[in-house]
C-alpha cells in the first residue's frame, strides 16, 4: 500500500489468559503493513502458557509486538502508558476480549481521512444479539446524560463518544487533548466519552463506521469483571464516582437536579428496593459524593 502512514496498536489488558492470546494473534495477523502491537499488561501473574506465549510473540515479532508491564491497574493510565510509548503517527485502542476484522486499520484510516474528522470508532458486533436500528450510536444530552446504542444497527456517520474498546485518533491530536484522564477509577466508565468531549471542543467530529467494527466476546472473566466478582462494593462505589466525576467535570451544575435524580433513582429504587441489595447503596452514595467532589476540582 503507497503512503501507509505508520500505527500503534495500543491493547490494555487486566487478567486476561487464553482470549489475550487469542486476541493477540488476531491483531498480530491485520492486513495493513506499517504498525506495531503494543500490550500494556496490568496483569500481575500470567498463568504460564500465557507467559510463553508472549515471549514467543516478542521472539518472532521483534519488530511490531511490544509487551510493556505496568505495576498499577488503572485502564485509562494503561492507555496513556501505550500513547507515550506509540512510535506511530496514528492510535488505535481495542479491548483484549475481541475479534477483529482483518483490514480493521484500513478502516478506521479512512475514517479519519474524511474532512472534519478527529478521531473515528467502529461497531461491536455481540454474540447472541441482533437490535433494532437506531440512527446514532451515542448521543451525550446537555444534563450529561449518556445515551448509546452500540449493539444496534446505526448507519454511517458520526457519534458524540468513542467506544473504548475499538477506537483510532492521531497521536498528535491525542496528546493536545490532553490524553486519558486518570482519575476515572476501576472500569473507568465514562472515561473514553470524556475524553470524546475534549475532541468535540477542539472542533471536530467523531466518525463512526459500522463496517469497522469488532467482535466483542464479553469474556466472563478478568477485565473490569475482577472488581465486581472480588469486592462488590468497591465496583459500585467505583462505578459511581466516576458517574459523578463525569458530570462535575464537564456539564453545567444547574442541570444538578437531573443527574441526582438519575443516580440516585437508581441506587435507592432500582438497586435497593426492586433488585433487593440494599447493602450497595452505602458504597454507592460515598462514591457519588466523592467522584463530584473530585470531578469540582478538575472541572474542564
Amino acid at each position: 500500500m503507497p503512503d501507509s502512514p505508520f500505527w500503534s496498536v495500543i491493547l490494555p489488558t487486566y487478567r486476561r489468559e487464553k482470549v489475550l492470546c487469542d486476541t493477540v494473534q488476531h491483531l498480530l495477523n491485520l492486513s495493513y503493513p506499517n504498525y506495531e502491537l503494543l500490550v500494556i499488561d496490568q496483569t500481575p501473574d500470567h498463568e504460564a502458557p500465557t507467559e510463553q506465549f508472549l515471549l514467543d510473540c516478542r521472539k518472532r515479532f521483534p519488530d511490531r509486538f511490544r509487551h510493556r508491564i505496568v505495576a498499577k491497574a488503572n485502564l485509562p493510565r494503561a492507555r496513556n502508558i501505550g500513547a507515550k510509548m506509540a512510535r506511530g503517527s496514528f492510535l488505535l485502542y481495542c479491548d483484549d476480549d475481541i475479534i477483529p476484522p482483518v483490514n480493521l486499520i484500513e478502516l478506521h484510516r479512512a475514517n479519519l481521512d474524511r474532512p472534519g474528522i478527529g478521531a473515528a470508532t467502529g461497531g461491536v458486533h455481540v454474540e447472541r444479539k441482533k437490535m433494532p436500528p437506531k440512527p446514532r450510536p451515542c448521543i451525550i444530552t446537555p444534563n450529561g446524560r449518556v445515551v448509546d446504542f452500540w449493539e444496534h444497527e446505526v448507519p454511517k456517520g458520526t457519534t458524540d463518544s468513542l467506544r473504548g474498546g475499538n477506537m483510532s485518533i492521531s497521536r498528535q491530536l491525542a496528546t493536545d487533548v490532553g490524553l486519558f484522564d486518570e482519575n476515572y477509577i476501576g472500569r473507568a466508565n465514562n472515561e473514553e466519552t470524556d475524553f470524546s468531549l475534549r475532541i468535540l471542543r477542539r472542533g471536530y467530529q467523531i466518525a463512526y463506521d459500522p463496517a469497522a467494527a469488532i467482535v466483542h466476546l464479553g469474556y466472563p472473566t478478568g477485565g473490569s469483571r475482577a472488581s465486581k466478582d472480588s469486592d462488590e462494593g468497591r465496583y459500585f462505589f467505583e462505578s459511581h464516582h466516576n458517574n459523578a466525576y463525569f458530570f462535575a467535570k464537564n456539564f453545567q451544575q444547574r442541570y444538578l437536579p437531573f443527574f441526582l435524580k438519575r443516580e440516585l433513582g437508581w441506587i435507592l429504587i432500582k438497586q435497593a428496593i426492586f433488585q433487593g441489595h440494599p447493602e450497595r447503596a452505602v458504597p454507592s452514595l460515598r462514591g457519588l459524593w466523592l467522584g463530584y467532589r473530585a470531578g469540582l476540582r478538575n472541572r474542564s
